[in-house]
């Protein structure tokens, strides 16, 4: 791990006093300013330094308090360090600089059970708390750690078992007494796929044909099979079908008995590049289609009886930071998230 970066090393009960000792050296040029938490865990030495610049790039649009931790809880040897730095973008033509803290620390073996305590005891007094968590769940939650958490941010899909993984956070967020709002990437990354698939439907002539979908096929990007299946777990939500699963089969079903059958394909190119839904009347065809480099989904809608129509939406930005400074921003909840997580729960599986 290259700690260059991560700024000036300071003794753990030293931080308080060190950053005090920060601004007052500034001079008056740098203002400190935060509004709220941002808590980042990790397991990877690599991913604690992308952390660093990925604040630094956050900072830019939203004043905080960062802190990131390594935890290598398998270290033979027990051992807790600890950084600080700040992240400044200027103002009023230059003259000032409006900067966020970043508290970094580095917990070793034993040291790792410290996690709840070193955390809490840096937060910004009771600013909005928001812990992006970058690993595997443990399989036993610690209550304490996620009592005081307003939103945990995650993203399933670089889970190795989904299945137990969904089931974590669903323990967390009811041991919280329902206070954490899950913020899962994988979900917001499928925003504007779900705005280009919404507008297929939103003619009058269109919208009869929900009632008659017949088969539904998504191809995702490689390694986002669990995006793939929240897209259809959401669409299957909405439309208030049911998972009918067998040792041969899987399908959905309608409100009124009809059979809905799907399939999920890899594809190279964007996370979602492909979804058709495919009505029983014959040559009809709704699908939105992303060709690679693209930034627009092509919306088409064709067949007897429908005005042929064809348009673009533009399909959002999928960086992390892109993501993160938006959810950041956000206040409300993702109501729609866990209806569909569970609904295509069965189908998860081992990445």
């Amino acid at each position: 791990m290259n700690t260059d970066i991560l700024g000036l090393p300071v003794e753990i009960g030293l931080i308080e006093k060190e950053l005090g000792k920060l601004w007052e050296e500034s001079a008056g040029v740098k203002t400190r300013a935060s509004l709220i938490n941002l808590v980042l865990y990790t397991e990877s030495a690599k991913q604690i330094e992308s952390d660093t610049h990925l604040i630094a790039e956050i900072a830019s649009k939203h004043a905080l308090r960062a802190i990131a931790v390594f935890a290598n809880p398998s270290a033979s040897e027990s051992n807790a360090r600890a950084w600080i730095n700040a992240h400044c973008h200027t103002l009023d033509q230059g003259k000032l600089q409006i900067c966020s803290e970043q508290i970094t620390f580095q917990l070793e073996g034993t040291a790792v059970n410290s996690l709840t305590s070193v955390v809490f005891s840096h937060l910004d007094s009771d600013l909005p708390f928001c812990f992006w968590w970058q690993t595997e769940f443990p399989a036993k939650i610690d209550v304490d750690l996620w009592r005081l958490v307003d939103r945990l941010i995650f993203d399933s899909c670089t889970w190795k078992e989904p299945k137990t993984q969904s089931k974590s956070i669903q323990e967390i967020a009811a041991s919280a007494a329902h206070r954490i709002v899950l913020c899962d990437l994988s979900w917001a990354r499928l925003l504007h796929a779900r705005f280009a698939i919404s507008s297929l439907f939103d003619t009058p002539t269109a919208l009869p044909y929900l009632r008659i979908i017949t088969q539904i096929e998504i191809h995702h990007a490689p390694g986002f099979r669990t995006a793939g299946l929240l897209l259809l777990g959401w669409i299957a939500t909405q439309l208030k079908w049911t998972l009918q699963c067998s040792d041969s089969s899987h399908f959905f079903l309608s409100s009124d008995g009809k059979h809905i059958a799907f399939r999920l394909e890899e594809k190279d190119g964007p996370l979602i590049s492909h979804c058709h839904l495919a009505v029983q009347t014959e040559n009809v065809s709704f699908r939105i289609r992303r060709p690679e480099g693209s930034e627009f989904y092509q919306v088409k809608t064709e067949g007897p009886g429908l005005p042929s129509a064809e348009h673009l939406i533009a399909a959002g930005k999928e960086s992390v930071s892109d993501i993160l400074i938006e959810e950041l921003g956000r206040s409300g909840k993702h109501p729609l998230y866990c209806k569909a997580l569970n609904l295509v729960l069965p189908l998860l599986s081992p990445s």
